[in-house]
């Protein structure tokens, strides 16, 4: 998995704060021409922030047992260490939580994930989450756990949601919130793009420097790439940052034909005494139509 061997991940030992650090630093799934930068996120103190948390994780284990239970809901999991983010960083005043716009009949048009202000400048920030597999190697063919859920249907969304506060029902909405200016529209696109071994980068929109894994149908066509590896099912609510695991949750390579579904992740062993994320697999179910996905 790129970026799994950066310093960070090295130095940060918690879950849900290496899950946080993962929302703020990750470069974006795919461009949306919207994208907020990691430096206005992180702001000039996020990184040693971060290390502070991790030293002491109370306060944003308190949050997350308030807003649990998460279920396998990873969007619900990730929208609420962004809030805890957006309520305690030195340079962040959150002003509104999926703020609801409605037309005049008073039916909803949708919500904004977050209004907040980042270095006193105000912003409208969608957040998404998302990890598609493809055996061709091009974006038009990437989908989800869901096979209705695909990159194709959920970068257009995204453009309508980041859209909503510039209508005259999305203005509206925000005067309560007595911003000194109307806010920016921005994204934060994180996630995972899989693709069977052997095809080049994806293409446009897709981020080349993005997270990429690798997408397989058959355990058999899978060669570990090294002898000491083990592996790791990831649950859903991991999926955000690289695992780090002890040695007693992982896997040997013997027990990857048992997995039949989802995404794994492949460890090796490094001087902390846990097991490090190397690799991520995308494993696919295939159905009764021929058409794989996890």
């Amino acid at each position: 998995m790129n970026y799994a061997l950066d310093a960070l991940w090295w130095k940060l030992t918690h879950p849900d704060i290496r899950a946080l650090a993962s929302i703020l630093t990750a470069p974006p799934l795919w461009h949306t021409d919207a994208e907020l930068p990691v430096r206005t996120l992180l702001g000039e103190t996020g990184f040693r922030h971060l290390l502070t948390l991790d030293r002491n994780p109370v306060p944003l284990e308190t949050h997350l047992a308030a807003e649990a239970p998460f279920g396998h809901r990873l969007g619900l999991y990730a929208e609420s260490l962004l809030a805890f983010w957006f309520a305690h960083a030195p340079h962040s005043r959150l002003h509104a939580r999926n703020l609801a716009v409605y037309d005049a009949q008073h039916q909803t048009l949708g919500a904004a994930d977050f209004i907040v202000s980042l270095n006193n400048i105000p912003y409208h920030i969608e957040l998404t989450c998302k990890y598609y597999g493809s055996t061709t190697g091009t974006p038009d063919t990437l989908r989800g756990s869901n096979p209705a859920d695909t990159l194709a249907a959920k970068a257009a969304k995204l453009q309508n949601q980041i859209a909503l506060l510039n209508t005259s029902d999305g203005l509206r909405a925000l005067q309560p919130l007595n911003l000194p200016r109307p806010p920016q529209p921005a994204t934060i696109v994180r996630g995972t793009a899989f693709f069977s071994d052997g095809h080049p980068l994806p293409a446009a929109p897709l981020n080349p420097y993005g997270w990429h894994g690798l997408y397989l149908q058959n355990w058999t066509d899978y060669t570990p790439p090294a002898p000491a590896v083990r592996f790791y099912t990831l649950p859903r609510t991991a999926y955000l940052a690289p695992a780090r695991i002890q040695a007693a949750d992982t896997l040997p390579p013997e027990a990857l034909h048992d997995i039949s579904d989802g995404l794994t992740a492949v460890l090796e062993l490094r001087p902390d005494g846990f097991w490090h994320e190397i690799q991520r697999i995308m494993k696919a179910t295939q159905n009764t139509h021929n058409i794989f996905y996890i």
